[in-house]
Formats: C-alpha cells, sequence, structure tokens
C-alpha cells in the first residue's frame, strides 16, 4: 500500500487555468449540484434535473459513443475513433444510487477511456428507491459476466467507478472473488463511497469545504438505497468487507471532499490484508473533480496517472 498527496506545479498558461477553475469551478458547483442534491424534492423530479443538468458535459471528438446489450440490459459504449487497443475499461457510475447514469458520466469515461486507449463500457444498472441494494449491484454483475461470455478477457478488464459506483465497482470485485468468478486486472476507484455507516469524521471535517456533497445529501439519500439492510453490510458497504485477494488498485480522493476518510480508512485495510492499494490524495480538490477535465488542468494531471497506473499493472 503506498500513500501520496499530489499537488501538480504547473506553469505557464496551465497555471493560470489552474488558479482560475479552482475558485469559478467550485462556485459554479456549489449553486447548482450541491443546493440540487441536497433538496428535499421526490427522487424522479431530481433524476431529470440532474440529468438536464450534466447529460451536454463535453465529450472529446475522438471518442465514439455508442450503445450495446449486455445480458439484457443497454450498456454505454465508448470506443477511440482511431481504433481500441486489447483493454478494456468496464466503469460502474456514482450518483448516490439515486441518480445519474452512462450519459451524465461520457466527460470522465470517456476521457479515461481514451487515456487508457481502450474500449469503454458504462453499464446501466437500477437505481433506488424504486429498487434498493442489491439491485444495482446484481445489474452490474450480470453485465460483467455478460462481458466474459463475449470473449473479453479479464487480464484486459479495469475494473472502475465513481462515488457510488466506485464503491459498487469494488462491491462487485468483491462478489467474484466469493464466488470464484475472475476478476478484472485491476480497479480505478475515484472518491469511492464504501462507508454506508457513515463513521468517517470527514463527514463533518469536510462538511462545508465540500463544494458538491453535502450531509443532508448524504443522509437522506443512504436509507433508500440500503432499506432493510444493515448499514454495514459489506456487500453495500465494502470497507467492513474481507478485502484479501482484491487486484492492484488506484484510488484518488481530494483533501477537500466529505468522503475522504473512506478512501484513506480502505486503504488502511489495505495494508493490514496485503491488498495492493495506492491512494493518491490530490491536494485542494473535491469530491469527482476528475469530471472537469480540460476545464481543470488538476483533472487531466489525474487521468493521466489513471493511465500510468494501468500501463504499469499490465
Amino acid at each position: 500500500m503506498s500513500t501520496a498527496i499530489i499537488s501538480p506545479e504547473f506553469t505557464g498558461l496551465k497555471r493560470l487555468q489552474s488558479r482560475v477553475a479552482q475558485r469559478a469551478l467550485p462556485a459554479f458547483i456549489r449553486a447548482t449540484i450541491r443546493p440540487l442534491w441536497a433538496s428535499t424534492m421526490p427522487v424522479p423530479r431530481l433524476r431529470r434535473i440532474t440529468e438536464v443538468l450534466l447529460r451536454n458535459g463535453l465529450v472529446p471528438r475522438a471518442a465514439q459513443v455508442g450503445e450495446t446489450m449486455l445480458d439484457g440490459r443497454p450498456c454505454e459504449l465508448i470506443t477511440p475513433a482511431t481504433g481500441a487497443s486489447e483493454q478494456v475499461l468496464f466503469f460502474v457510475h456514482g450518483g448516490g444510487y439515486v441518480v445519474c447514469s452512462p450519459r451524465t458520466h461520457r466527460p470522465l469515461t470517456s476521457r479515461i477511456g481514451l487515456a487508457l486507449n481502450a474500449t469503454t463500457y458504462v453499464p446501466t444498472y437500477r437505481l433506488a428507491p424504486e429498487d434498493p441494494y442489491p439491485a444495482g449491484l446484481d445489474d452490474v454483475h450480470r453485465s460483467y459476466t455478460a462481458l466474459l461470455a463475449k470473449g473479453v478477457a479479464p487480464e484486459h478488464i479495469t475494473l472502475a467507478g465513481d462515488s457510488a459506483g466506485g464503491g459498487m465497482a469494488l462491491a462487485l470485485a468483491l462478489r467474484l472473488r466469493d464466488r470464484g468468478e475472475p476478476l478484472p486486472a485491476r480497479m480505478l476507484l475515484i472518491s469511492p463511497w464504501v462507508d454506508l455507516a457513515l463513521q468517517g469524521e470527514s463527514l463533518q471535517r469536510n462538511a462545508e469545504a465540500d463544494p458538491m456533497l453535502s450531509l443532508p445529501w448524504i443522509y437522506a439519500k443512504t436509507p433508500l438505497y440500503l432499506a432493510n439492510t444493515p448499514a454495514d453490510d459489506p456487500g453495500a458497504s465494502p470497507l467492513y468487507a474481507d478485502l484479501s485477494g482484491l487486484p492492484p488498485t488506484l484510488v484518488q480522493v481530494g483533501t477537500e471532499e466529505i468522503l475522504l476518510s473512506d478512501s484513506e480508512r480502505l486503504a488502511e485495510r489495505a495494508e493490514a490484508c496485503g491488498w495492493p492499494l495506492s491512494l493518491t490524495i490530490w491536494d485542494g480538490m473535491w469530491h469527482d473533480f476528475q469530471m472537469l477535465a480540460d476545464l481543470l488542468p488538476e483533472a487531466n494531471a489525474a487521468i493521466a496517472a489513471m493511465a500510468e497506473f494501468v500501463e504499469g499493472t499490465k
């Protein structure tokens, strides 16, 4: 296990862009996404507004976006216009288990896929409260096994996810391990939400610092996903699982987010059981800052670091 604090030093135009972005982008997020997600409006309406806000994010022209089916469920398919290598990215999107979709995450998934020169699959999964745990996990599990059935070799797969999707990606890996099914070669977890018991001290410490996530959002949406499942059930909260026998993993998180403690405690658990996990904590960054690649130089640097990690684990 390794832990590093990342604080990139940019020069010239990138330095100016970083300074401007670090002021403007959190202010915009704080004025839009944060109050929306913290509101008490019905979840269906919350989903619709979230989709409107996020569905038109910038996607590189080099990424070709399409759709396929995996075990009867729609799955977004993103390929490099110049052709992909044999690498495959299987990405589980976040959204607190109640909002978002493959479309809202295209700015992130497309850029990671391009950085890896991979064919990217972003499965749809059922959301709470209509379909609480384990419905979503069941869906991504079936999609993953369908990908294997298509002939994709597990040694070519990078399993990834952000926020709630990061927690679900880890839960998927644990399920695959426990059932003796092929594990991916590596994992990329972005600000993973792995403790639905909400015991991390950064929930309080960074409650005002995080421009995206808020305590009202976390406290209100967690019961919707759990329903009757105990908050420390390892399938819903992988922090409480036996974490041995998992593939090499890179975790990225920011110093300013309320879920920082989830990643820090995950790294501690990894070290205790011998799971090869590298934790990078990005100074001054907030939840899911990687979504803002091309606007925020730190986001570009973080995605480049993901590609370096994947290359180093081939």
